[in-house]
Formats: structure tokens, C-alpha cells, sequence
């Protein structure tokens, strides 16, 4: 319920914080429908908690990433976007008891995002500013028994995008970007001192960088 509200509160601002201004190529105003963003960077940070095990959790190694965007607009300023995006890494158990972190496998994160994303200038501008958020799921692909396979996540971040011509430009992009995994316990007491056991959530956190190649029709 935070991780909604959250958002919420995220849209609101964004869309209210959104500028017009008449920056227009030197030669026209070419319309804007779609865009292909091919892209490639590092995707850095995140663990696994574990339940149970020889491990507490499964530290991922911070790699590098790639994958393909696709934008349409839906509204002025406005695109509804898909993200996918696959990392490539290794896994490092943590030990229960000892702490020490030892390798246990190769693993391939794939993350598939459906989001929007709002321009905080004139859209047809040379360089444009935006903010982006979007919301999916990860697939964990792993030999490693973590006792999940696909865990809902969400990415919020921005970037700008910088267009030689009408139909080719290049894309900065960056995103806070976790993925739910495991469930645990924990313990929430109310007002009068009464404590009750609840299932958390567990979350692999991360972050990512890309640079991409705007392929605009």
C-alpha cells in the first residue's frame, strides 16, 4: 500500500510540474507518435533475503545491462512506455552464521515494465527533459532454490533525450528500480501494546543507468 501511494503522490507531482514551452526544430515541427530506444548501461546495487538456508541472503553483483524501449505518445508531453530490460550477473550467499560470502551461480534478471513518461518541455525540442515511472515485474532466472521465480517491481526516475534530426536522437536514462522477492515475518504492535506477527515483503533493490539510440517514426 506505501509502494502505491507512493507513486500516487509521484504522478501528481510530476504531471503538475510539467512546462510548455515553443522550442521547435529549425526546420518544422515533426510530429511525434513513436519511438524505439534501443539501450545499454550497468544496473548496480540489490539482495535477496533468504528464509532459510545455508545463506541469509544473496547478494547481486552489480553488471552490466541492456534492452529496448518503446514510447508512443498518448497525450501533449505525455508517452505510454515499455521497458525491457535484462541483467546479466553472478549471486553471492552470505552466510548465516559466519557472514562470509561465497559464489553460487550465474543468474539473468529481466525486468518488464509498462509506464509513462512525461516531457518537462515542449516535446518537439531538440533536447527534452522528462521524468519516467513505470510498473511490471522482474523474472529471476537462477539454478539457485530461492522459492520464487517472478516478483512485481516498479522503477521511478528521468533523464533527457537529445535529437539530432526528427527521426534519430540519443537517450539518458535513469531509474531507482526494485523488484519484490521473499517474504518474511515481522512484528507490528497498535496503540494498547499488542503485537502481532505480519507477513513483509522483501525487496531487491537496484539501480540503473542507460544510454539508448532514439529510433523516432
Amino acid at each position: 500500500m506505501r509502494v502505491q501511494r507512493f507513486l500516487l503522490i509521484a504522478v501528481l507531482f510530476l504531471t503538475c510540474g510539467v512546462t510548455t514551452t515553443y522550442a521547435q526544430f529549425g526546420y518544422g515541427e515533426p510530429s511525434r507518435t513513436f519511438e524505439i530506444t534501443p539501450f545499454g548501461g550497468t544496473r548496480f546495487g540489490g539482495a535477496i533475503d533468504l528464509n532459510s538456508g545455508p545463506f541469509s541472503q544473496l547478494d547481486i553483483k552489480s553488471t552490466w545491462d541492456y534492452g529496448i524501449m518503446g514510447d508512443v505518445t498518448i497525450f501533449p508531453n505525455v508517452e505510454g512506455e515499455f521497458m525491457w530490460s535484462r541483467q546479466p550477473t553472478q549471486l553471492t550467499g552470505i552466510d548465516f552464521t559466519t557472514g562470509v560470502p561465497s559464489p553460487v551461480g550465474n543468474a539473468t534478471l529481466d525486468m518488464y515494465q509498462w509506464g509513462v513518461n512525461v516531457a518537462l518541455r515542449n516535446a518537439q525540442a531538440k533536447l527534452v527533459p522528462f521524468v519516467a515511472f513505470g510498473l511490471g515485474f522482474t523474472h529471476f532466472g537462477t539454478n539457485f532454490p530461492t522459492g520464487f521465480s517472478n516478483g512485481f517491481s516498479y522503477s521511478i526516475g528521468g533523464g533527457v533525450k537529445y535529437f539530432f534530426t526528427q527521426h534519430w536522437g540519443a537517450r539518458l536514462d535513469v531509474r531507482y528500480a526494485p523488484s519484490r522477492t521473499t517474504t518474511s515475518t515481522g512484528v507490528v504492535c497498535d496503540f494498547f501494546g499488542n503485537c502481532f506477527s505480519v507477513p513483509v515483503n522483501n525487496y531487491a533493490h537496484q539501480g540503473q543507468a542507460n544510454l539508448g539510440l532514439i529510433f523516432r517514426f
